[in-house]
């Protein structure tokens, strides 16, 4: 079978350290081009992993590489993504961006809209739901329990106001938790909800606590705050036989989850007589992975793989630009629903 053939535009830090290297260990995926603003990255990853044609500019690598590729993928600053995206889409290439799916709502519609009529297949990269933990755990959970509540946590250390000018950190960055809870939730979009947001030691919001409910009548909760004392992100799923405890960052980084399923009966206080202890099963998401390396454990490869896959197979990747929007409108929902 021939290879697919991808091209990869952007070389900082996610290109070089996470997709470059996913991308050419997949046997299947063959990465024929690579462009970069700064001619010295393009270079140095076209040398590195023997890519036989470089580009310094996404236009000159659309023009060149017409015919040639079956997909591009899209690793630009979020500020830029929509042009080179757009444009790539508008040339007849399959695509498939690094999140966010835009800057706002808007821009994810509207590339949704170009996908569509273009009948080319896009993909965002919403990588924690890839993440091969994850998906375990929500195989087991399906199976073991009805989900009625998800609750999401990622919190910081970081100055954002110095850090992230050109978009709310919420949208491009807590992103991944609001995304992972939608998911996890089984639900498409808001029924209802409120969020308290605050401005600590920031001239910029840095802090959120919302409360919600789904479509589908799931509850849920999801916190950030950049004010704490180091990463922590974290999912709980809720079931009336299990309940599942997922671990993707503790100040160090970890990929593991723990499922209790209840004991028989009903007890409501382990000082009561006849406590019964409940099921305790412990994942190890980087054995999951059968990988140890970050990108391997952590969805980014599954999410290349996915696209591969999708591109060879003719089918739709597992998260939609249409998939991801609803994202991006929810994350927009809950600040809109700040309570004053």
């Amino acid at each position: 079978m021939a290879k697919v053939r991808i091209g990869v535009i952007g070389c900082g830090g996610m290109g070089r350290g996470i997709h470059l290297p996913s991308l050419t260990s997949i046997p299947d995926c063959e990465v024929c081009a690579v462009c970069d603003l700064v001619h010295e990255r393009a270079d140095a990853m076209a040398a590195k992993y023997n890519i036989p044609r470089t580009y310094y500019m996404h236009t000159d690598l659309i023009a060149g590489e017409a015919g040639k590729l079956d997909g591009v993928v899209c690793l630009v600053e979020p500020d830029r993504m929509y042009r080179v995206v757009y444009d790539c889409l508008k040339a007849g290439f399959n695509v498939m961006m690094e999140k966010p799916a835009g800057i706002n709502s808007y821009q994810s519609d509207s590339l949704a809209r170009t996908a569509k009529a273009m009948n080319l297949k896009l993909a965002v990269a919403m990588n924690r739901r890839h993440i091969p933990l994850v998906r375990e755990v929500m195989r087991i959970m399906s199976e073991l329990t009805q989900i009625n509540e998800v609750d999401g946590v990622f919190i910081k250390h970081s100055n954002i106001a110095d850090c992230w000018h050109y978009m709310d950190a919420y949208v491009s960055d807590i992103i991944h938790a609001v995304d992972l809870v939608r998911w996890l939730s089984g639900g498409t979009k808001l029924a209802k909800a409120a969020t308290v947001s605050r401005a600590i030691n920031s001239p910029v919001t840095n802090s959120w606590l919302s409360v919600f409910t789904m479509d589908n009548g799931v509850a849920g909760t999801l916190r950030a705050n950049y004010q704490t004392a180091s990463r922590v992100h974290t999912f709980e799923v809720h079931g009336p036989s299990a309940s599942a405890y997922i671990s993707l960052g503790f100040a160090e980084q970890v990929c593991e989850a723990t499922i209790l399923t209840s004991a028989s009966g009903s007890i409501y206080s382990r000082a009561a007589s006849g406590y019964a202890l409940p099921g305790i099963k412990k994942l190890d998401g980087i054995a999951l992975a059968g990988g140890k390396e970050y990108y391997e454990y952590y969805g980014y490869k599954s999410e290349n793989e996915d696209f591969v896959a999708a591109l060879r197979d003719g089918r739709d990747p597992l998260c939609t630009i249409e998939d991801a929007a609803l994202s991006m409108h929810m994350a927009e929902e809950l600040l809109a629903a700040e309570i004053v």
